[in-house]
């Protein structure tokens, strides 16, 4: 159900109060994106059979190498985007393997906020944008609102950023134009300058605006620009005007039907295609409600809020929830602007599934607000830790024991789940089924464990 980002809130505030009754580095850069795929793990994400994968590698010659470990053959995920452009280019449905934005389509901009830190929000938001990339193809634009860089460090070690940013490179805080220029109180940076901010990453089409520690100059920026008052901006505008001027000038031009000639792929178009626009912002916001973070949210057409589920952690959900529900609610009885026009969710993550309390809030909210809960949710996994230790999520993590290998499996198994809900609200008709998948199997062990 689509609705606006105030009655999201709004619906989302009320099913929490009825709920609350009820509750008594270095070698990250070195080995960036070091995991290779079979070819069976690529027709998953090509949405392909393995047999139809197989014929077409040997029907063309242009189909990527590959390298052998043993006897199976794998690929890297810079491969696995050349396989989806020589698909399109013969495909009657081009867009199935890039699902790239057309020129009559919206930017979509989605957020992933929460109001205290350890709810796996970065996490989330991280592993949903290399989701789009493994499963769709998708050029995202990350962008990292918060001054501890959590989601920077899952992308670090590309060829736009070899080494961790400093104070130098350009920040969210610099894209929104707070800085004062010499002759203006901010900066509107034109549309080529702005995607210069966007910095390639080791992901092809994934592009990062990172952070750093001074991207908490935002806040001291936005408090001076509310006290001076400057005139053709409101405080809460910075962001989204800046994204919207990018967006205007940086359209889709090229097709995915367009990057084949004479039967190959021709590689300079694909790289220039992956690097024209974008088919989504993810922003990362830092655990707190702040100006700064409300510019986010008013640049946002889909809000998702990560949240763990004890009852302290909801009480201090719903603090976020009425702070921002006051926010928004201030700015729109000045200005009648759309706001998270798209869908909105709360994202339930780090759930233990034999702790009840848990099992409990979720049904909970299930109950009080079902629109606005996401029904599959992260389950709490010691797997992650070893790939999060090394800031690498487990779309990229090489395990090297077999229980390793199998623990993270399995995550997988509940990311792609996760993901593909969240793909199933925002781009309805393009889920693929782990979600469907994953809520029969949960609930029906779920039902033969009680």
């Amino acid at each position: 159900m689509s609705g606006n980002l105030e009655q999201f809130l709004t619906d989302l505030s009320r099913g929490l109060d009825k709920a609350l009754v009820s509750v008594n580095k270095e070698m990250t850069l070195r080995n960036r994106v070091q995991r290779k795929w079979s070819m069976r793990q690529c027709a998953r994400f090509l949405n392909v059979g393995v047999p139809y994968l197989n014929k077409f590698a040997k029907q063309n010659d242009d189909f990527p190498a590959g390298e052998y470990i043993g006897r199976e053959r794998v690929f890297t995920v810079q491969e696995l985007m050349h396989m989806r452009a020589l698909l399109a280019g013969t495909a009657k449905r081009p867009y199935d393997y890039l699902a790239w934005r057309k020129p009559e389509d919206p930017l979509p901009v989605i957020s992933f906020a929460s109001q205290k830190g350890g709810t796996a929000k970065s996490l989330s938001a991280a592993h949903f944008a290399q989701y789009l990339s493994l499963h769709y193809g998708m050029r995202v634009g990350v962008m990292d609102a918060d001054p501890q860089s959590t989601i920077t460090l899952y992308f670090v070690g590309g060829e736009g950023l070899p080494q961790m940013p400093t104070e130098d490179t350009a920040s969210m805080v610099d894209f929104a134009g707070l800085f004062q220029s010499d002759d203006a109180p901010y900066t509107d940076y034109d549309a080529e300058i702005l995607d210069s901010f966007f910095l390639k990453t080791s992901w092809p089409g994934v592009r990062l605006v990172p952070a750093h520690g001074e991207t908490s100059e935002g806040e001291i920026q936005i408090a001076r620009l509310v006290s001076e008052r400057p005139k053709g901006k409101s405080f809460y505008r910075y962001l989204r005007d800046a994204i919207e001027r990018w967006r205007d000038h940086h359209t889709p031009q090229t097709a995915p039907n367009e990057l084949v000639e004479d039967g190959k792929v021709n590689r300079a178009k694909l790289d220039a295609a992956l690097s024209e626009t974008l088919d989504c912002i993810i922003i990362d916001y830092q655990p707190a409600l702040t100006l700064f973070q409300l510019n986010n949210v008013v640049a946002s057409t889909s809000l998702v809020i990560p949240q763990t589920m004890k009852g302290f952690d909801i009480a201090t959900l719903a603090t976020f929830v009425n702070g921002l529900l006051g926010m928004l609610q201030h700015i729109l009885r000045n200005e009648r602007i759309e706001i998270g026009a798209g869908e909105n969710v709360l994202l339930p993550t780090i759930v233990q599934r034999t702790n009840n309390q848990d099992l409990n809030q979720i049904a909970n909210l299930l109950e009080h607000c079902p629109a606005e809960i996401l029904p599959v949710f992260y389950l709490r996994s010691d797997s992650i830790a070893n790939a999060s230790d090394v800031y690498q999520s487990v779309y990229e993590y090489q395990a090297d024991t077999p229980g390793k290998r199998k623990g993270i499996d399995r995550f997988i198994e509940n990311a792609d789940a996760v993901n593909d809900a969240l793909v199933d609200r925002l781009w309805p008709g393009r889920a693929r089924g782990y979600a469907t998948n994953w809520i029969e199997a949960f609930y029906e062990d779920d039902e033969e464990g009680n």
